[in-house]
Parts: C-alpha cells; structure tokens; sequence
C-alpha cells in the first residue's frame, strides 16, 4: 500500500486508513472528440477529526459562523508518497453525522481545467475591463486608416460588411461603391478586434497565463472577431459615440432604483427618462435595461421626455432597477432626469366614504456628460459567456488545453501535443493474462457546423446546395450514429465583386433588412489594390487599397480557411484544401478511423515514478505495440492503473523518424519565416542546425516549445511560365494550375532539431523548406 496525501489550500487532510482514492484521467475521449476533459476522482470520505473540522470549518453544523463559501470549490494538490501527482480543486460534497458526532466528510477532486471553467464563472465578454486597453478614437480617419493601411499591424480593423444597404461595384445609383453617391460612410461600418487581445483580455481579468506557440502563429494572431452585438445596438449607428462606461458599470452613467411605496392597495405606476442633449439635430438613442437585461430601444433628437413603464393596478410593492445607456453618431454633451411617480386612489381618512387621488413622485439628475466619440470594446463585442467563447475557439482550431502550473494553461493543436508525447514502455507493468480487445465505437458521420447565418448571401447558398456555408459532414463506412461539433459563431459568407480584388459582406437577411447576427469569425487575408468611394463625414475620397476579410489566410504560402470542409474561396476563385477539419481535425480522426485500430484494455501496476510523471500524450508499448492513452483510472493506493487505449499510427517527435511538421512552402523571394519548433516529454534543450549556405536561424536553441526565425536566401532558378501569342501573363489549366517550361525547381532546405533529454539522450527530427520556383 502506498501513503496518499491530499491538501487543501496547503493544509493537508486526515485520511481514513483504508480509504480507497481513484482518479480518472483523459485528455481527448474517443467518445466525445470536441471536449477536452481532465482529472477527476470518484467521491471519497475523510474523517471528521479536528484538523478536517477546522479546514473544513464545522460544515456539519450551520449555526456556525463560516468563512468559506461550500459552494466555491477550493486549491488542491495530491502527492504519491510525497510525490506530486495532481493539482487541481476540490469540492465539498456533504458530511455525515453518527449519533448526533461528526464523522466524516466527502470531496471530490477535479483536474485544473474544471478549475478554469470555474474562475470563468458567468461572466461575459463584457466584462473584461482589458478590453478598453484596445478603445480608440472613433473618427473617420482611424477607420480609413483600418481598412486601406497593410503596412500597421493593427489590433483592431473595419471589414468591409455592410448592415444597412446591399451595395454594388458598377451602374451607378446610390448602392455603387465605386461613385460618389454610393459612398461607404465611415460610421456606418464596425470594427473587429483579435482575438488574441480577447485571450490577452481573459488573462488579465483572471490573472492567468496562456502559453502555446499556436498562440503566436498567423493562424491564430489574424484572426478577428467582429464587434457588433445582435439584440439591441441600434445599427443605423456605428455604435460607437457612446458615454464611455463598460456595460457592468452603466449604473454609475444612469440607473434608478424603481421601489414602490410603502402606501397599501394598487395604483399606477410611471417612469419617465428626460433627455436634454447639447445639439437638437443629432440623432441619439438609448439603451434601457432591466436588471441588466436588454428592456427596449428609445431613438430621438432634441429634448425629449421618453416614457419607461406606464403600469396601472400595479401592486405598490413593484421594484425592478433600470439602466440607461446613450448611443448617437457624433460627439455631444447630454443630460438626463429620471422621473418615478406612483398615483394612488384611497379612502380620504377625513372624510369616510370619499376617495381621493395621491400622486408620488422622485426624480434623479445626472451631470452633464459627453460622448466622447470611441471605439468602445466593451459596449462593441458581442454578449457572449467568457466559456463559451473560450471553448468555441478551441472547437474551431481542436485546440487542447491543460494546465502547466497553478494558473498557467498550455493551448495548442491537438496534433502538436499528440506529437510531442513520450515513448514509454509498460510491458513490464502490466497483466497480459487480462487484455481485453474491443472494435473501437466510431461514428458512422460526424457533423462540423457553426451557427445558421441569416445573411442573403449564406441563405442563396443553402438554397443552391441544401448545406449551410461552410459546414461539412465526415461520412465513414461504420454502424456508428452522429456525432455533432458545433461552434458558438456565423460564418457569414463574402461576396466579390466581379474584376475586382474587393471582397464585401452582408449582414442582410433576404428582405435586405440587417438582422440580430451570431458573433462572427473573420480571417484578415491581406491588403490588395482596390477603388471605391468612401464616405469620411464632410467629404467624399477614393480609396485604392483595403484589408480583405472572409475565410481565408495564406500563411507561409499556404491557404487556410475558417470553412470546416474544402470550400471554393469567395476571394480566391478556387478550392481550398487546408480548412479547418483539413488543418487540425483530419490527422487526429485519421489514426483514429484506422481500419487496424483496437480500443485495447490492460490492467497494470505501475511504479510512482511512472505513475506521478506519465502524460496523457504519452506513447505507451506493450510488447511490439505501441497506443495512445484514451482514459487511465488510477488507484492511488494500490499503484493499479486501468488503462483504456488505441492503437498509434502517428508520427512523434520523439522517435526520431518522422517529421514533425509538414514542409514549409514559402515563396522564391528571399525572406525570414517564423517556425514553431514543439518540444517532445521530458526534453531539456533543443539545437536547430542546417548545414545549407546562406540561411541563419536566430535563436538556434531552446530550452522549451518556442518560434525560431529562419531566413532564406531567394531562389534563383526561377519558374518560367508559358505564355499565350498575345504575351498574356500565363495559361492555366481546367485546374486552375500555371502551365510552366522545365527550367524552374524547387529548392529544398532541410533544417536539423537535435532534442536532448534529462538523461543525455538525444534524437533529431527535421524540417524541409520547399522554396518555391
């Protein structure tokens, strides 16, 4: 038997002598391949002695006076003969009473990820005060500058999608962007912010740290989420000049506690929200919440007296606590009174028999304020959980997430931590008499969908394919059901305009009216020459160059989408293959569909050093084969661990045979390109080594997963394509492929990462750089 210790908050518990203490451990499940799990133990009992009465702070008995919030789970850790194993939280679940004396209490142990969903709590967006950190001035120039400057690497942007009119690119009128009188109006268009600087925002607010060099990859780092929220913004507005408060703090701008009065019987109740604005032509409009809940929308110019609530025989016991908040497109000062009156009818004490009326009122005055005209993130990005967004980001990508230390989470690609595990062989260790042998349950499809848009554009396309826009179904030839991977966002599909490189949205349903749209996803796939109109407040210009967003990134001259399946590109005309089940789902269903995979059970009992250090991308062998760790359930007092396993097919970093990453395919120019070098378990250091002239790599060591910086000289064996007689630039095939002469090659770099492990072990891995003709 071995000692288990298990402390809260550093206090350590007393512990039955025969207590039994199991965790289960997975990371990835066969079962539920969206998810990503962590540790968690069956119950078990610890005995009421009095150091558990005090850190347990007398649960049993409720006239004690606590501290602690039973309800809030608290900072665990548990140790293996003085070994740490896990840490975590753990949860009070209730005690028990033997005649009429404490007797023990029962917890629960949950991993570090459960203790993350619980910091988030339920908490929204909008509640990230770091968010301000990215607000800025909201004129027209700062929008110009964020749609036509390529050269800033901008944290937050203004995609070209339109919530008010369907604009065109030619025949003139007022919906041709191309003249004057179709103009795009600078206030009229949202913004999008990273969403690296929302993670950035989440970190902040919650001191913790996400690390991952995922984190730092194009991929990730130009990817945007537009800030328009559905329900009530009003969007005939930028949205944008508004009194400068996040949305939790409203009340400090305008909130009145609506309490009826304390006279018996029912009457009529009334409020009423005064507006006196600086500028009678501005058009303003107000936001009012009840208990912070969206109530109505009030739009008005000049003074005005705008009624809340009229509610006649309301009982005089009616409380509820409204908010205000202003919206108007330019800058002003405002004013605003809020009026309550109750109206009462009564018996007149003096005179029985004759009933009068009696009208109460209260009024509250704010100071003049001023909207200052800003971009405000707070007010902007759409009122969704911080969970929500936080797992519908790691659905989009099959991002897993685990934790490092107390508050420090690694995020990366499932694929990256499934190369990066160890090869552990347990052969040894385990029961070879009990194996048990299953068919892997799979499922017969598996459905990638994000939520339906309203767009005209989406809706055509449903209509021409009977398939939402970007959505996909994996169909494979098994008995299984269906298995559904929904993300949280819309996936508004773009139009281009014909000849053009200018590429539009529509947040237009198909009566061209806008609607409540989903928090939508945006990949900023680059700046290109472009002529429209634009709109800047008192005069119009013509643009020649804009950032173009949609679905699609080129990242080290390879195309990506934000489409689940291989869409044809709205922006670039044709297929494209690395989509986001292509790019980060297929490689881990790939092993998993394998016509020779085996969902393998073994018993075994593995010694503390293996136990407390094996990770859950670990290889384990047993005998000549080798698996991946689907679920392992540890006995902590025993050393038995029931293993759950399948089959591996994939390549490792640590076995030194295959590359680690697919081959990188920058262009012919010379250049210097980020690479992301991932280390394997247990390794301490890394050299990064090529033996070609010309190419430096900057840093050429790592203690850890890092970027290194590779630069290349360019390539000068060029291509030579085939012209057509009138020297037109090239010819392509059916398939959109460049015809070209022989002259032009590939050349190829290979770039050697040599691993060294605690015990002076090593094994090399490499990358090749195809440097395209």
């Amino acid at each position: 038997m071995r000692t288990v210790q298990v402390y809260i908050e550093g206090q350590r518990l007393d512990l039955f002598d025969d207590e039994t203490i199991n965790v289960t451990s997975s990371q990835q499940n066969v079962q539920d391949i969206s998810k990503v799990f962590s540790d968690f133990s069956q119950s078990f009992s610890v005995p009421a002695s009095a150091t558990n009465n005090a850190i347990f702070e007398h649960f049993y008995q409720n006239d004690v006076d606590s501290t602690l919030d039973f309800n809030i789970r608290r900072n665990a850790n548990i140790e293996i003969d003085l070994t740490p194993f896990r840490t975590g939280k753990i949860s009070l679940e209730k005690s028990e009473v033997k005649n009429n004396k404490a007797y023990s209490y029962q917890i629960t142990f949950y991993g570090d990820l459960v203790s993350l969903k619980d910091t988030f709590g339920e908490d929204f967006l909008t509640d990230l005060d770091h968010l301000q950190t990215f607000n800025f001035t909201y004129d027209a120039t700062n929008v110009k500058n964020r749609i036509i400057d390529g050269a800033t690497d901008y944290d937050a942007r203004f995609p070209l999608i339109s919530t008010e009119r369907s604009w065109q690119y030619g025949g003139g009128g007022s919906n041709d962007i191309s003249v004057g009188a179709g103009a795009i109006a600078y206030n009229d268009l949202f913004p999008c912010l990273k969403i690296s600087k929302i993670f950035e925002a989440i970190e902040n607010k919650y001191t913790i740290d996400f690390q991952g060099t995922f984190l730092a990859d194009k991929r990730f780092t130009e990817c945007f989420l537009w800030c328009r929220p559905g329900d009530l913004l009003p969007t005939d507005i930028p949205g944008t000049n508004t009194q400068n408060l996040s949305f939790d703090t409203i009340g400090q701008f305008l909130e009145y506690e609506y309490i009826g009065t304390s006279e018996a019987g029912q009457g009529s109740h009334q409020v009423t929200l005064n507006i006196t604005p600086s500028n009678d032509t501005i058009q303003y409009t107000v936001l009012v919440y009840d208990f912070g809940t969206p109530f109505t929308t009030i739009t008005g110019t000049g003074q005005q007296a705008l009624a809340i609530i009229d509610e006649p025989d309301a009982p005089e016991s009616l409380s509820r606590i409204f908010s205000f908040q202003v919206f108007a497109a330019f800058p002003m000062d405002i004013e605003a009174t809020v009026v309550k009156s109750f109206t009462s009818f009564g018996e007149d004490p003096t005179s029985p028999g004759d009933f009068i009326e009696t009208v109460l009122t209260d009024a509250y005055s704010t100071p003049s304020y001023s909207l200052l005209g800003q971009v405000n993130f707070n007010n902007l990005i759409p009122r969704m959980k911080v969970e929500d967004f936080f797992a519908g980001i790691l659905k989009e990508f099959n991002l897993t997430c685990y934790a490092l230390s107390s508050n420090v989470y690694q995020v990366e690609p499932l694929t990256d931590w499934y190369s990066k595990g160890a090869i552990v062989d347990i052969t040894e260790y385990t029961d070879i008499e009990s194996i048990k042998i299953d068919r892997v349950k799979l499922y017969k499809k598996i459905v990638f969908e994000y939520e339906k848009s309203q767009s005209v554009i989406n809706k055509r396309f449903f209509a021409l394919y009977n398939r939402e826009y970007g959505n996909l179904e994996a169909e494979f030839n098994y008995d299984g059901g269906e298995y559904k991977i929904k993300v949280p966002f819309e996936n508004l599909q773009f139009s281009k305009f014909s000849g053009t490189n200018l590429q539009v949205g529509y947040v237009l349903n198909e009566s061209l009216e806008k609607y409540e749209n989903k928090p939508i996803l945006l990949y900023n796939t680059g700046n290109f020459a472009n002529t429209f109109k634009f709109d800047n407040g008192s005069s119009i210009e013509t643009l020649s160059a804009c950032q173009i967003f949609g679905q699609d990134l080129n990242h080290e001259n390879t195309d990506y989408s934000l489409n689940f399946g291989n869409e044809v590109s709205t922006f670039l005309l044709t297929p494209v293959t690395f989509g986001l089940y292509g790019t980060y789902y297929f490689p881990y269903l790939a092993n998993l569909f394998n016509l020779k995979n085996r969902e393998t059970s073994v018993k075994t009992i593995l010694p503390i050093s293996l136990l407390t250090n094996l990770r859950l991308n670990d290889r384990v062998i047993i005998r000549d084969k080798r698996y991946v760790i689907n679920d392992m359930k540890s006995n902590l007092t025993t050393g038995e661990v029931n293993f759950t396993l399948l089959n591996d097919f994939s390549p490792l970093i640590s076995d030194g045979q295959s590359p680690s990453i697919d081959p990188l395919l920058p262009s012919l120019g010379s250049q210097c390109i980020d690479v992301r070098i991932l280390f394997p378990n247990n390794a301490v250091s890394a050299a990064i080594t090529t033996t070609a002239s010309g190419v430096t790599i900057t840093p050429n060591s790592l203690t850890s997963d890092g970027t290194v910086n590779i630069c290349i000289p360019a390539n000068t064996n060029t291509l030579q394509l085939i012209k057509t007689e009138d020297d037109a630039d090239f010819i392509n095939t059916e398939n959109f492929i460049r015809l070209s002469t022989e002259q032009g090659s590939v050349h190829i770099y290979t770039i050697t990462v040599t691993y060294t492990y605690a015990d002076g072990t090593t094994v090399a891995n490499q990358i090749f750089i195809q440097q395209q003709p």
